[in-house]
């Protein structure tokens, strides 16, 4: 049934279906009974053995007599186990494959209140992991090494034995031993300090706010911190000594959105301080995390050197801030209550992120930019590896942080905000977050808020997005003499499984008011032409028949951009999979004019990129690249090298798009001009916009002596992030023998070993066999390099670059027997078989466009 809502200058409409929610895995979680109130924690690091001693007390209050008191440890050993003062006859118990320690006392502790003691060892990991060790070159190319935390998720347990679970929320002190010569940093400010002798400083933090344990944090090491005063907030930006200056633009970004968020939230952030802690180096998993009160980044995702950083980098590192500050209310002091909500905190952090860059950098386009994750989104939503949003989680070791729960749950977000309007929306999330200040919250709890503030059928539309998988798919029918248009509610998917019938309560927004809008089962008529999906807030593909795809080809030049992008990623998704011809895409292609908005000039370069990568080998590929660089002349004749008196920061990023694209597709002029510039830049630095981009096509066509150059300027460089970009394009090389000497150094002692997975990543984006069979030959250095997880911790990065499904058969065969596959990489073997569906079905089509048949 197709219903109107409402009459304005747009029409908002909704398909009303039924949905019903999967059924729910057991949670593997501890033993009920036990509530924590308080931790006591103390440790002693030794950095340069990566080991340490600690101390966990933990006020705890127990429901009934227990006889066994299970929490969770992982790589911890217990030494000295005491309750409310005594040292009881105990037995211990530890389960490594459950992360749980289970102790077994002799006579059942009584109901009630009890102080629970253990003393204890660990290990520091190498990895992002627990309490972990980064390694890098200090100014003078002194080996340094600082100690930092990542406990999402759920590694709290590596760092002290604790009942490690999102709903058991208590309040944490923090006290650490650290060189007297160097800075601790914790959730909360320093109360106390104390010399312990031997060159140590015993830190005492404050007590912090009630919070889950993932949030807790700790970072030492030779850091340094600056910071202003913002309200009643000291906020600061802690960084490795010598790296202030590449703090300043951090800090004044996190000085505007904190007042921003202050309001918008109606809760003034509840600390007394605010650090954003950069290290070293980098990860294929994540950039950031929200810790409270002290948020770690890797630098790249917050520096900003103008030497070394790209506009690219700028938007980037603001974004990031807007993200992981966003956290500070929606995850931290409301929190979900379990992992399948794990959305809750990053759909809704992706979408506030965009919201509020949005909102300090109109100039940006950020909401046309955020289009890409959103379409991402649909591409895995219509394949068999698809999860709801609220994906059931048995163990939280498997929690998907991806593209669904980001992206997807992102654009879940803006759709029902844009159908209730900011202010209801806005209203509705400061009672939300009232009601569930420093407790846990689900998704009903969400919506149940929404629903109320705007009167409108937020729960049933919620529960159809976000409790099962997949893409509505809107059929649009051109109706009536001119202007009439007729909708049918559908699904979209590219294999069997995800083309099986689902329906949805479908806000459905259409451009202009020209007619009325009748009621029906599953078919509406709105006579009003335009486009369907109008701003493209609405999370649906939209599917035109012949003639009402006339009518959007026609004035296509005419279009909002982001109608644009939306008309444009739809008709290639739709060509992809071969429920409309490709030649669609390539028509629109044809009709943007060359000073079009330089988002939808990124969006078609990407595209080309993309099939390019399927020509790989293929002899096709030539005239395809000259075909590729005819459509892409006329744009890059307007933007070129040099950037323009005025340049608005999308051409910048167009620019930088351009010189990739080009440089992929063997532009004769572009890739001479950057060997031209690289050359030169030790009398000519390269412009920091183009930095990156440059520096990778003169990688990917580099010989022998311009690698080993590369090279020696990564291994040489003592600017971290200049570094990690030398490292990061060594692995665009095209020459397999040189992808073999970057494979190399990935697994060698050279690169900090944060590094070393982007670098196996890098090599293969072109070179996937070669990358994986290389690992197989040393699956033990590996498993060494990568711990505590191991291999398997890098292998769902690696499908990116390959359409080849026989290796995608030997990563899935070696991934079952090595734990199973996860959801990333279930993702990840899901695009292969996409891009080779894709790679034998439509090439054709596409080589007809090459011939201009």
């Amino acid at each position: 049934m197709l219903q109107s809502l409402a009459r304005a200058a747009t029409l908002t409409a909704v398909l009303l279906l039924a949905a019903c929610a999967p059924q729910k895995d057991a949670r593997q979680v501890l033993p009920p009974g036990v509530t924590p109130i308080h931790y006591d924690i103390s440790v002693v690091p030794d950095a340069a053995n990566l080991r340490f001693g600690g101390t966990m007390g933990a006020d705890i209050v127990l429901g009934a007599p227990m006889e066994t008191l299970t929490l969770n440890a992982a790589n911890l050993k217990f030494f000295k186990v005491a309750v409310d003062g005594r040292v009881p006859d105990v037995k211990i118990a530890y389960d490594q494959d459950a992360q749980r320690a289970s102790l077994t006392f002799a006579a059942p502790l009584p109901a009630g209140k009890h102080r629970l003691t253990i003393d204890y060892t660990g290990r520091i990991e190498q990895q992002a992991q627990g309490l972990f060790a980064i390694d890098y070159d200090g100014p003078a190319g002194e080996k340094k090494r600082l100690l930092a935390t990542q406990f999402e998720s759920p590694d709290a347990r590596r760092f002290a034995p604790m009942w490690d679970e999102p709903a058991l929320k208590a309040t944490f002190t923090l006290s650490v031993a650290a060189p007297k010569d160097q800075l601790v940093v914790s959730n909360m400010p320093a109360a106390a300090t104390a010399d312990l002798g031997n060159g140590l400083i015993k830190t005492t933090f404050q007590q912090s706010p009630k919070m889950s344990s993932y949030l807790l944090f700790m970072a030492m090491g030779d850091l340094e911190r600056v910071h202003r005063q913002v309200g009643k907030v000291d906020v600061g930006m802690v960084v490795k000594r010598g790296s202030t200056a590449e703090a300043a633009f951090g800090l004044d970004a996190a000085a505007k959105l904190l007042p921003y968020y202050d309001d918008y939230f109606g809760t003034p952030y509840p600390l007394p301080k605010l650090d954003m802690v950069a290290i070293p180096g980098g990860s294929t998993a994540f950039s950031a995390m929200e810790n409270w009160g002290a948020i770690l980044y890797f630098e790249k995702a917050v520096l900003v050197d103008a030497k070394v950083s790209s506009e690219e980098d700028r938007q980037n590192a603001f974004t990031t801030i807007a993200h992981e500050m966003a956290h500070q209310w929606f995850g931290d002091l409301v929190t979900m209550k379990w992992w399948d909500d794990i959305w809750l905190n990053e759909g809704f952090a992706s979408w506030m992120e965009t919201k509020a860059t949005d909102h300090f950098h109109p100039e940006w386009s950020v909401w046309l930019q955020d289009q890409a994750g959103s379409d991402a989104a649909k591409n895995l939503d219509a394949r068999s590896a698809t999860h709801p949003v609220v994906v059931p989680v048995a163990d939280a070791r498997d929690t998907p942080f991806d593209t669904i729960s980001y992206q997807k749950g992102q654009a879940v977000i803006r759709m029902i905000e844009a159908y209730v309007g900011e202010d209801k929306f806005r209203q509705a999330l400061r009672s939300y977050m009232k009601k569930h200040a420093y407790g846990n919250a689900t998704s009903q709890d969400l919506w149940a808020e929404v629903q109320a503030a705007s009167g409108l059928p937020i729960l049933a539309i919620a529960r159809d997005f976000t409790t099962q998988g997949g893409v509505p798919m809107v059929k649009v029918s051109a109706y009536g003499e001119e202007d009439g248009v007729r909708l049918k509610q559908t699904r979209f998917g590219v294999d069997a499984e995800s083309k099986a019938w689902r329906s949805w309560n479908i806000p459905v927004r259409v451009g202009r008011e020209q007619g009325v809008m009748t009621p029906g089962h599953s078919l509406g008529f709105i006579y009003s032409y335009a486009v369907v999906n109008t701003g493209q807030t609405g999370y649906f593909r939209t599917d035109y028949d012949a003639r009402s795809f006339a009518r959007i080809s026609r004035d296509f030049a005419k279009l909002d951009p982001a109608d644009q992008l939306g008309v444009l990623n739809d008709s290639w998704a739709l060509g992809e999979a071969g429920v409309e011809p490709l030649a669609r895409w390539f028509a629109l292609a044809g009709r943007l004019p060359a000073d079009a908005n330089p988002i939808v000039w990124i969006n078609v370069a990407d595209a080309l990129e993309a099939v390019d990568d399927l020509y790989d080998g293929d002899p096709r590929q030539a005239a395809f690249r000259a075909k590729a660089r005819a459509v892409l002349a006329p744009v890059w004749a307007r933007v070129g090298w040099t950037p323009k008196a005025g340049e608005i920061p999308t051409v910048i990023l167009l620019r930088t798009e351009l010189i990739q694209a080009l440089g992929q597709f063997d532009d004769a002029a572009v890739v001479a001009e950057a060997r031209a510039r690289f050359a030169r830049m030790d009398s000519d630095p390269l412009p920091a916009a183009i930095r990156g981009e440059t520096l990778r096509v003169v990688a990917s066509h580099a010989d022998s002596a311009t690698w080993e150059r590369l090279h020696a300027l990564a291994a040489g460089s003592k600017n971290a992030l200049e570094k990690q970009q030398f490292y990061s394009v060594l692995g665009a090389a095209r020459d397999p023998a040189l992808a073999r000497r970057t494979l190399d150094l990935a697994l060698s002692d050279e690169p900090p070993i944060t590094l070393r997975p982007v670098l196996l990543r890098e090599v293969s984006r072109r070179n996937a066999a070669m990358t994986w069979d290389f690992l197989m030959q040393n699956q033990a250095r590996a498993d060494a390099q990568f711990a505590p997880d191991g291999l398997a911790s890098v292998v769902p990065r690696l499908t990116g670059g390959t359409n080849d499904p026989a290796l995608a058969g030997r990563i899935g065969a070696w991934a079952t027997a090595h734990g199973g596959i996860g959801a990333r990489l279930k993702a990840g073997l899901s695009a292969v078989e996409q891009r080779a569906r894709v790679k034998r079905d439509r090439l054709g089509e596409v080589d007809a466009w090459v011939r201009g048949a």
